[in-house]
């Protein structure tokens, strides 16, 4: 018997024992299915992101907040504690008082557009599709591999939309005005696949919108990009974008969309919301939110009426601070971390 009639007869043998034991063989092929969809579910992404990045960014918020919910600030002369975590301003552990904080900045540089008369002007800026991990089947309208992706991480992907900003910025239509003719705020969220695109509102002069909308479609592919100046209340069209990256100060119950999304920021470390250097300092007013609100604070540092002093080794830590001759902020050594387990 050569080899290819023994193969038929093997072939034959086997039919006939998968037909006595039809259930069995039954059971196995089912078995056969059952793995390969759970093994598809595995692979299945929601922005970038696999079950096993999800689990592990879950993971490590619950050890953040473990170390926040059980250690303090000990004030040594009141003999009294505070929770780190009443203290943080955060997305994640925090959200309700991060959005606070962001929708104050967001009034108080609005009315400062306002008061100089500014103009907005809406922007977004997509990356090449290189950078797209993830891309469109035209057919089927699904998304498929992009054979021509550079394996940059969405962390380096919003370095280079800070660069592609960065030229508009550097245009003359732009670098010709002052600090305070050009204010504005950025928001980044991903794509479906998880590269991240960003939105950014502006405000500059009336005198100066055609000049800015004309450097905008010379520098960027117009097909991706985007650019609208008709904006009728700036103040709610932003905050509907930064809404949707801050889905834990919105609610509990969220989507699995809305938490894949937070665990997105969490796991490629993405900022997702910053602005021009218009206003005070953050690291100043949370010294000082107490006396003076974010506008009368800005005014001050405009007009250099607050001496503020820092350590020679770390210019970030803030000593003390003057109003004139009156000390309104000193640092306090009276305070200690303590553990509370």
């Amino acid at each position: 018997m050569n080899y290819t009639e023994e193969l038929i007869k093997n072939e034959i043998e086997d039919k006939k024992k998968c037909s006595e034991r039809g259930s069995e063989c039954s059971s196995l092929s089912s078995l056969t299915t059952y793995k390969k969809v759970v093994d598809i579910k595995k692979k299945t992404k929601i922005y970038g992101l696999t079950l096993n990045n999800y689990n592990e960014v879950q993971e490590k918020l619950k050890k953040q907040n473990c170390f926040l919910e059980y250690n303090y600030i000990y004030d040594k002369i009141s003999n009294t504690r505070f929770p780190l975590k009443d203290l943080v301003i955060s997305a994640n552990h925090n959200p309700d008082r991060y959005h606070a904080l962001i929708q104050n900045r967001i009034n108080t540089l609005s009315n400062e557009a306002k008061e100089k008369d500014l103009f907005p002007i809406f922007m977004t800026l997509t990356l090449p599709s290189e950078f797209h991990k993830m891309k469109m089947d035209k057919k089927t309208n699904a998304l498929i591999k992009n054979q021509k992706y550079n394996h940059v991480t969405p962390k380096e992907a919003v370095k280079y939309l800070t660069k592609m900003f960065s030229k508009l910025r550097h245009d003359r239509s732009l670098k010709e005005l002052t600090k305070d003719e050009r204010m504005y705020f950025r928001v980044n969220e991903p794509h479906k696949d998880g590269t991240p695109h960003t939105h950014i509102l502006l405000f500059v002069p009336k005198s100066s919108v055609d000049r800015v909308v004309t450097a905008f479609k010379r520098l960027f592919d117009e097909k991706a990009n985007d650019i609208q100046t008709d904006i009728k209340n700036a103040t709610s069209y932003v905050m509907k974008y930064i809404n949707k990256t801050l889905p834990l100060s919105k609610k509990d119950d969220l989507s699995k969309k809305e938490k894949y999304l937070n665990a997105w920021y969490c796991k490629n470390r993405i900022i997702r919301f910053n602005c021009s250097k218009t206003l005070a300092p953050l690291s100043l007013y949370r010294l000082l939110h107490e006396k003076f609100n974010l506008k009368e604070l800005t005014s001050l540092v405009k007009k250099k009426s607050l001496a503020i002093y820092v350590l020679q080794t770390n210019r970030n830590k803030i000593m003390e601070v003057f109003f004139g001759d009156e000390l309104i902020y000193k640092r306090s050594d009276n305070f200690k971390m303590s553990n509370g387990l």
